[in-house]
């Protein structure tokens, strides 16, 4: 068995390599044949196994660039890009710090979630306990005994911050705060929030509760993902509530008009800190500032950033979702021909400066004998950046290819044999 490598340079508009036909523009390239080493399947396995818990790009290979040419005037922050999930600037990323308010977007997560599942309707409405009603701080204003619609608690966490409606929401969906607090922790484990302990649904001050500039990124690129429908929310200027009207804290949405969020905090411990996120010409980032002296200072760190990795990344859509890289050749099955599709979307992001630097390849092996079975493995695609590998990502059959009759096995038998 070989492995045929067929790579492309970016030269060319996207599209043609995403729109006409992935393969087409594949089987463009140069072909070079030649055997699969034992050492670089080893390295393909172990760049498929590692990188950032969401599964998509190791961005230490993108030539350091999470180090950044400056200090961001806060303890901590970072810079990501949403779609392909790279690390575009770190700064004491994984130290843990007290997230605040920035608590309610794992709070808002959980009830998104809800709501896809069927387990929640927006218009459904939910009882307001007395712990919900006296709860200090940020408030939504509801009532003792009232029934509130859900989607009035979701503006009133998204938009007022409010933590008595984090309290309403979080006894309806576990019975009680504490419960609630597990569902929180679950979730952030199954995000890969490795350094992330939530005590509460609204980020009421707690000496455990405790999470890292790395994982509110994680946690930010997580909803943006999977509730697009939600995220109108997060964008509302004001909104009012029981006759009180409140205005979203976070003043980016005034400043620029590429801002779609995301939610911001501020206690004593925790200092003023930001989940800033913007969708400027197709490009999506998300910016955390954490620890912040004001209100001021957040906003002005997370814009710099945010239009530093505008500025100087760019994020590039090779496939979508269950895309079709190559259709390629089963020898020995009912069906001669496989289609195969890579089952994630692959963005990644590279320095602008870089971009022709760029190439996209699928290394597969060759031949393929059938029996295979819906989703086995049949090569993988790898994207370079000036010839070192950033991305591997792998490639799966569409469909399961059966073994074909005793004439198909033995025909395509001696075709093998003689090279046909």
């Amino acid at each position: 068995m070989i492995a045929r490598n067929l790579f492309i340079g970016l030269m060319v508009p996207l599209y043609l390599l995403t729109a006409a036909c992935p393969a087409a523009a594949v089987d463009g390239g140069k072909t070079a044949k030649g055997a699969k080493s034992s050492e670089s399947a080893k390295a393909n396995d172990q760049a498929r196994a590692g990188g950032d818990p969401l599964g998509k790009v190791d961005a230490s290979k993108l030539a350091d660039l999470d180090k950044g040419p400056f200090q961001i005037n806060a303890p901590a922050a970072i810079l990501g890009d949403i779609d392909s999930g790279s690390i575009l600037y770190a700064q004491e990323d994984q130290t843990p710090m007290h997230p605040a308010s920035l608590t309610k977007v794992m709070t808002l997560y959980l009830v998104y979630d809800a709501l896809a599942r069927g387990d929640l309707k927006l218009e459904q409405k939910l009882q307001v306990s007395e712990k919900a009603w006296r709860m200090s701080g940020s408030k939504t204003f509801v009532q003792v005994g009232d029934q509130v619609k859900v989607e009035d608690l979701i503006l009133g966490i998204a938009v007022q911050s409010g933590n008595d409606a984090c309290i309403v929401v979080a006894e309806h969906l576990a019975g009680s705060e504490e419960a609630f607090a597990e569902l929180m922790n679950r979730k952030a484990k199954q995000l890969g929030m490795a350094h992330s302990h939530f005590d509460n649904a609204s980020g009421m001050p707690s000496p455990n509760h405790m999470t890292t500039a790395r994982d509110m990124f994680l946690l930010a690129r997580a909803i943006k993902r999977d509730f697009p429908q939600y995220a109108h929310y997060s964008q509302e200027k004001q909104y009012s509530f029981n006759g009180i009207r409140q205005y979203n804290r976070n003043r980016l949405l005034w400043r620029d008009s590429s801002i779609t969020g995301l939610k911001t905090g501020h206690t004593k411990d925790a200092g003023y800190c930001l989940i800033a996120t913007n969708d400027k010409d197709g490009q999506r980032l998300a910016a955390v500032i954490m620890g912040a002296k004001s209100s001021r200072v957040r906003e002005d760190e997370a814009l710099r950033l945010l239009r530093y990795g505008n500025r100087l990344f760019e994020t590039v859509r090779i496939f979508e979702a269950k895309a079709v890289v190559r259709n390629l050749r089963v020898w020995k099955g009912q069906q001669e021909r496989v289609d195969g599709i890579v089952t994630e979307s692959l963005h990644v992001t590279v320095p602008r400066k870089e971009r022709s630097s760029m190439e996209v390849g699928l290394v597969y092996d060759e031949p393929l004998v059938a029996p295979l079975l819906e989703g086995a493995q049949v090569g993988h695609v790898v994207v370079k950046l000036a010839g070192k590998e950033i991305v591997n990502r792998p490639v799966v059959a569409a469909t399961a290819i059966p073994s074909g009759g005793f004439f198909r096995v033995l025909i395509d038998t001696i075709r093998m044999y003689l090279g046909w």
